[in-house]
């Protein structure tokens, strides 16, 4: 039997990564750096009529996080919506490297403790401030693909997880969605989120929040060819599921639109494809 992918599992009420609205029914499955801070934000200003000041990841109990009981109330209500965000594959990585690998946190430190230096002493990556960062990002996704195919559990991280592996954990215990957009066209996708939250409790405006920063070059010069191939090992799922073109990192939108039915029918699959779980 083919095992759950990374992270999954088929035990009843493994909903890591959820989080919910207590007044509005709306249920979503966080997908790190597909804008989840912004949606995060957007759910507490549903509860709480403003923005959470700071990082939403630093709410606490404000923030109705799984397994809060009260997550099992929102989740039975009969008018909920389930609902995630994706995102292009190759912008999604480049934001993990600047925020997770460049950048230092909220607290001063580098993200994972010795992460840095794993990189710089094992896989050769310049992560001087001044250095091009394309060299090192070649060497960033090399690690993940080694730590994936290994099954390196230490290193396991849910920033750089693919995609359908994050969504499969709500449809591998039953909850399919009734909402998927993508974060390209973030605009029309959060529309129906929106009309669901009662006025008095809806933004005005609803800003982009922690949007990663990184240096003004082409997207498609940060991937040669092995960086282009590995990239596709790792997150073919997501690229096939969600409608990305592969091998075309210029091509930043989905090439058509998403099909719910088979995204659910295929992510709630037991037995999902063998390339589908690089690390599972």
């Amino acid at each position: 039997m083919q095992r759950p992918a990374s992270g999954m599992s088929l035990h009843p009420g493994r909903l890591a990564g959820g989080r919910a609205s207590r007044t509005c029914a709306l249920i979503y499955r966080e997908v790190p750096k597909a804008a989840c801070s912004t949606i995060g934000q957007l759910l507490y200003h549903a509860d709480h009529g403003k923005f959470f000041t700071g990082d939403i990841h630093d709410a606490g109990p404000e923030a109705l996080q799984w397994p809060d009981p009260a997550f099992d109330t929102a989740l039975g209500q009969p008018d909920r919506m389930i609902f995630a965000a994706v995102r292009n594959p190759y912008s999604r990585l480049l934001a993990c490297f600047f925020d997770k690998v460049s950048t230092q946190q909220r607290d001063g430190s580098f993200y994972r403790g010795n992460l840095r230096d794993v990189l710089t002493q094992h896989y050769g990556a310049d992560l001087d401030a001044k250095a091009d960062p394309r060299p090192a990002f070649r060497r960033f996704v090399l690690f993940i693909r080694d730590t994936l195919r290994n099954r390196d559990r230490f290193w396991y991280d849910r920033h750089w997880t693919p995609q359908a592996q994050h969504l499969r954990s709500f449809t591998v215990n039953g909850l399919l969605f009734d909402h998927l957009f993508t974060v390209e066209t973030f605009a029309s996708g959060v529309a129906p989120i929106l009309t669901r939250i009662p006025p008095d409790r809806r933004p005005a405006l609803l800003p982009r929040f922690n949007v990663t920063r990184r240096p003004d070059l082409p997207t498609e010069s940060y991937f040669d060819d092995l960086t282009l191939h590995l990239v596709h090992e790792i997150y073919r799922w997501d690229f096939d599921l969600f409608g990305y073109a592969a091998f075309e990192p210029a091509q930043r939108t989905a090439t058509h639109p998403l099909d719910l039915d088979a995204i659910n029918q295929r992510l709630a699959d037991p037995h999902p494809p063998h390339w589908a779980c690089l690390g599972g």
